[in-house]
């Protein structure tokens, strides 16, 4: 644990997943831009957004960042260097059963947020235990907090934005509120730290 919290390389790592809110589209592209074309995990990101705007978003994002950036469809794979963008109106959860790290796209239900980053920091837990990064940026709310209990329980680190950065500062302080906040760090920061990961 104490070198993931150093930033240093952690042999074990398999996935970079992301959550976020209010202010999350500038934040997200703010960490992505940071991330080298060899960047050697896949990046998973799940942003509090409606249907019709997240595929345009992943667009738009891919035409600025060095790694790939497409939006996430059902049983995309989980590709080093590049990153899935969770479909707005859906939950995204990862799949881990095959060889290949792969994601499962599902109906929205009846949850508030769609796609929810309990729901996708949940399922990391479950499917990668210790071998995952996740960061909770910029939002409104508690949505990410249950699943950093999760992720925390099952031996991976979390990290959050600060609130001198963030929009509304209500999912990070929740995590760190909580005690599941390894690092809190500055926005422009972030990306670079993740980038240290490597």
């Amino acid at each position: 644990m104490i070198s993931r919290l150093t930033g240093s390389r952690h042999d074990s790592l398999r996935l970079v997943a992301i959550g976020a809110s209010t202010g999350g589209p500038v934040a997200v592209q703010n960490v992505l831009t940071k991330l080298p074309a060899d960047y050697p995990y896949p990046v998973l990101v799940a942003v509090h957004m409606p249907a019709e705007f997240t595929a345009t978003f992943a667009e738009r994002l891919d035409s600025v960042s060095r790694i790939k950036v497409k939006h996430a469809r059902d049983n995309d794979a989980l590709i080093p260097g590049q990153a899935l963008i969770a479909p707005g109106g859906m939950q995204t959860l990862v799949d881990s059963r095959a060889e290949t790290l792969r994601v499962k796209i599902k109906p929205g239900g009846d949850q508030l947020y769609k796609p929810s980053v309990d729901i996708l920091f949940g399922s990391v837990a479950r499917s990668l235990g210790d071998a995952a990064q996740a960061v909770v940026l910029t939002g409104m709310g508690s949505d990410g907090t249950e699943g950093a209990r999760m992720l925390k329980e099952h031996g991976s680190s979390v990290w959050s934005q600060d609130q001198a950065t963030s929009v509304v500062y209500g999912m990070p302080y929740s995590v760190v509120k909580a005690g599941y906040s390894d690092r809190v760090m500055p926005l422009d920061e972030i990306g670079a730290a993740l980038s240290g990961l490597a």
